[in-house]
């Protein structure tokens, strides 16, 4: 009974058609030249060290980006003491592409509610891998979108 429920369970997970998103994106298939920033320092040197992994100099496709971020914190709770006990993490970028043709502006947010932690060293540790993590996933929204930027 138990090889019979395995064996039908293998057959619909590895036929269900699941395709991952950025499998068909060549992410080296441009040039990007970063040649303005503003907001903030930190965020875009993330984002800058991001985009220099995929930036493939020898391509045809060149973009010219500036990057504009805002990063903050908003509390949300605040407990008895008034002391915060839950607030937002937000980034906001602007990305604006220029090529020889056009030029256009890519807006990319991301945000998480986040408790408040008594250990002020792991939370500032945290805040950093949501950072990273933030900045990781805007590259990609950037990248797809440049992948099918005509």
């Amino acid at each position: 009974m138990k090889n019979n429920l395995l064996i039908i369970l293998l057959i619909f997970l590895t036929n269900c058609g699941y395709t991952p998103i950025y499998k068909n994106i060549n992410s080296s298939d441009f040039s990007i030249n970063i040649i303005d920033t503003g907001g903030n320092a930190e965020i875009n040197n993330l984002i800058k060290n991001e985009l220099e992994l995929d930036d493939n100099q020898e391509s045809k496709n060149k973009y010219d980006i500036s990057i504009d971020t805002n990063f903050g914190k908003k509390v949300i709770f605040k407990d008895t003491s008034g002391a915060t006990s839950d607030y937002q993490l937000f980034l906001e970028v602007a990305f604006t592409v220029t090529t020889k043709d056009k030029k256009d502006t890519f807006l990319f947010s991301e945000k998480l509610n986040v408790k408040n932690n008594s250990d002020s060293f792991n939370q500032k540790s945290y805040e950093e891998i949501i950072k990273r993590n933030f900045v990781s996933s805007i590259k990609e929204k950037l990248m797809l979108k440049l992948s099918n930027y005509k």
